[in-house]
């Protein structure tokens, strides 16, 4: 059930990085288990929406893996 007020910083970077996450996983299954969190958290930090976030971190992430 949702809150009717305000998410705190935490639930906001948790259901950011959780929602980031999901299109990640959607965007490259091999990354499921595998996400760098810090560089999760670093685009969080950045102000990217999580679905340009997670667009960016599978670009970058396969150009490392090829």
């Amino acid at each position: 059930m949702k809150r009717h007020f305000a998410q705190t910083k935490a639930e906001r970077q948790a259901d950011w990085l959780a929602r980031f996450s999901d299109a990640v996983v959607t965007l490259d299954p091999r990354h499921a288990g595998r996400i760098d969190w810090d560089t999760a958290k670093h685009l969080y930090f950045s102000g990217m929406t999580f679905a340009d976030a997670a667009a960016q971190y599978v670009r970058n992430r396969s150009t490392q893996e090829a």
